[in-house]
């Protein structure tokens, strides 16, 4: 009797013909309840071959949920890691021919560097990291990018080399492991969004208002502003002056000798505040790898499995389905 009621499974009934749906287990096993059928092993029989169905594994949804854990990059002292990105090509392109927003940002202090580019080759990448990076803030130890070509070519490479810099590279489609350059990226694009909503071309006038509201904001991770743990001080911004704030009329109270001993001391503070962000931003990066990592699902594959594998959108080879084309190939 219940070899009977299997078959509504085993000839593919419920799940893929005419009135199939290719649910999966538990949808498939509901199903079958609601249609009045049952067996004792039916919840795992339904699993099972939901499972085996080679349309929905060729045709499955690619998995979102991480397979492994997070290990969080910290860097103890300002300047000394860098992660870099692009945003572009953007749309409608600034007068003067700027398509490129080259974009770096560092670990600890979140201090923001970006430069416009009318294109994007591994001379103008050079150029940036000389003039924006090392010029200004010294060489750092690790530069993190992803693997486009400007950052992986030859003539990149070999000047990282010559400045003793270690290139870090994340892996492809995974734009997670250069996650500090891609939330930089998040930030000044939601921005500019709101700055050029009546003058979209005018985007290049509007970068270093953005970049200073960046700089001048203060960061979750650090609990600080990336201008506090790069100068020592908290920036004097335009409203204090239109208004005049506390510290801005007691500044002009002060004598030479005041002064000159207030700044003093906030040169010593400085190590102090740059140690209470550290830990301010071990926490942080220990709440967040704590919660991402109840959501890992591990994997794992033996010598002789077969696997399916990832058809990543430039690589299809099937050009005539199109959007119908499967996900996955295989089995390898």
């Amino acid at each position: 009797m219940f070899r009977a009621r299997r078959s509504s499974i085993s000839d593919g009934e419920t799940h893929e013909s005419l009135c199939g749906a290719h649910l999966a287990g538990k949808r498939l096993r509901r199903t079958i309840r609601h249609l009045g059928y049952y067996w004792p092993t039916m919840h795992q029989d339904c699993i099972e071959y939901a499972k085996g169905c080679q349309d929905c594994q060729f045709h499955g949804s690619v998995q979102r949920v991480p397979a492994f854990e997070m290990y969080a990059v910290i860097k103890p002292w300002p300047f000394q890691g860098w992660a870099m990105d692009l945003i572009g090509e953007i749309q409608p392109n600034f007068s003067a021919g700027h398509k490129f927003l080259i974009v770096a940002v560092d670990y600890f202090t979140k201090w923001v560097e970006v430069k416009p580019a009318r294109l994007v080759t591994q001379k103008e990448i050079i150029d940036f990291v000389e003039d924006c990076i090392i010029h200004r803030f010294g060489v750092p130890e690790t530069i993190t990018t992803d693997q486009g070509t400007m950052f992986t070519g030859g003539q990149f490479v070999r000047f990282i080399e010559s400045r003793r810099i270690k290139l870090l590279h994340s892996s492809p489609y995974y734009a997670q492991a250069n996650g500090q350059a891609e939330a930089a990226n998040k930030i000044i694009i939601n921005l500019m969004k709101r700055h050029i909503r009546k003058y979209p071309r005018k985007w290049n006038e509007k970068l270093f208002k953005i970049l200073w509201a960046c700089r001048t904001s203060v960061k979750t991770a650090t609990g600080m502003m990336p201008f506090q743990l790069v100068y020592g001080h908290e920036a004097v911004v335009p409203a204090e002056i239109t208004v005049p704030s506390l510290r801005v009329e007691k500044q002009k109270e002060l004598s030479a000798n005041e002064y000159s001993n207030l700044m003093n001391e906030g040169m010593e503070e400085i190590h102090e505040t740059r140690l209470t962000a550290l830990n301010h931003l071990q926490a942080y990066q220990s709440r967040v790898c704590s919660a991402y990592n109840k959501k890992v699902r591990a994997k794992s594959f033996a010598v002789g499995d077969l696997v399916l594998r990832l058809i990543f959108p430039i690589g299809r080879k099937d050009r005539t389905n199109e959007k119908w084309s499967p996900n996955w190939e295989g089995p390898f």
